[in-house]
């Protein structure tokens, strides 16, 4: 009798962070911070962070050691010029307009750096500045003596080479929420991605087949981690419909909103979900929907990212997942003490949004509206 050939050993598969995620509700990055036992400083939820780690050891996920981790990150950590003790004082940039406290989305970014400095260092605020403004700004500016590092806010995108002045410095910096090409500062950034993919997984797990989308094709990063975290989530449930996207939204407001709904609903009767890449415009959103004579969430659901007071307003309030600016502007200081310590940090950090379930979602409708 022929000896059989011996049997290869069992090889176990590997359970991704992703695979985790997904089990669990939440995005890859909450994952990630959970895991490396990162939850409490990003203020994750202990609820969620629970959740997380039964999920991956239901699933048998093993961590890897801490030298293979360094390892596997090394080739995207930067290091700045460092000063090895705290400064007197770190600067807050924004180059297009005065101040960070007057504007809607990243005032809290402000509140984030300042807590996290809080009995360290003074917080100063630079700004009134356009990007051509920027070189002349830093050379020989003495409010910027004693500073040791800055936090830089843009509203637009600008390549490297016109943010370099700030390099000439010779003080550690960290951009936010902007992702420019061969830039030499780290990067702040909100997972937008996960926070899309997140919202249209409730949406598909709700029955929802037909989800539009309303945003914007512009190239900063978290339009385009919202694109992409829609079209990945629905083409891997089989129902992405490119028609269903309208990118073309401006400033956002609720008359604007108002009319795009309006216009979405006329040409796509059989919508039964909508998500907004912000819901600044939550009133327009449900004044449109209520023109064209859909209920709220009965016949049309609708989520969105933003986290803006004016989401919770709304009745029923809007289900939305709240930018982490305040935790960004806290990590941006983090990142700038690690620096003056002359330790590596990661080219990007990427963080969470954070759910706020309203009462905007529903089952989907088993007909369409009669009006449709």
């Amino acid at each position: 009798m022929a000896e059989s050939a011996p049997r290869r050993p069992h090889r176990t598969k590997r359970v991704t962070m992703t695979a985790i995620a997904r089990e669990a509700g939440v995005s890859q990055p909450t994952v990630s911070l959970v895991l490396s036992g990162r939850a409490a400083e990003f203020r994750i939820q202990a609820e969620t962070a629970r959740r997380v780690w039964a999920t991956a050891q239901r699933l048998g996920y093993h961590l890897r050691s801490r030298k293979k981790r360094m390892r596997a990150a090394a080739s995207t950590m930067l290091r700045g010029p460092a000063l090895h003790t705290a400064p007197a004082a770190v600067g807050t940039i924004f180059i297009e307009y005065k101040s960070l406290a007057g504007d809607i989305l990243y005032s809290p970014a402000l509140m984030g750096l300042s807590r996290a400095a809080t009995g360290l260092v003074e917080v100063r605020q630079f700004g009134g500045m356009g990007i051509d403004g920027l070189e002349e700004f830093t050379r020989g500016n003495e409010a910027l003596k004693g500073c040791g590092g800055l936090m830089v806010v843009t509203h637009r995108e600008h390549p490297a080479e016109r943010l370099a002045p700030l390099d000439k410095l010779g003080i550690p910096w960290v951009l936010m929420n902007r992702d420019p090409k061969h830039l030499r500062a780290p990067r702040v950034l909100m997972d937008t991605y996960g926070m899309a993919y997140g919202l249209m997984e409730d949406l598909l797990r709700k029955g929802h087949r037909r989800i539009a989308v309303l945003g914007t094709d512009r190239t900063i990063p978290s339009a385009v981690g919202q694109r992409q975290g829609y079209r990945e989530a629905l083409t891997a449930a089989g129902c992405y419909d490119p028609a269903l996207e309208f990118l073309n939204l401006g400033s956002g407001n609720d008359a604007e909103c108002k009319e795009s709904v309006q216009l979405i609903l006329a040409r796509h009767p059989d919508v039964t979900a909508l998500y907004s890449f912000f819901d600044l415009g939550a009133q327009g959103f449900y004044e449109g929907a209520r023109a064209a004579g859909r209920r709220i969430p009965e016949d049309l659901s609708i989520v969105a990212n933003g986290g803006q007071p004016v989401s919770q307003r709304v009745h029923p309030p809007l289900t939305t997942m709240r930018y982490p600016i305040l935790e960004m502007g806290e990590a941006a200081f983090r990142l700038l003490e690690r620096m003056w310590r002359g330790d590596p940090v990661p080219e990007r950090t990427s963080l969470p949004g954070e759910l706020l379930a309203g009462g905007s979602t529903a089952p989907a409708p088993q007909s369409a509206p009669a009006n449709a």
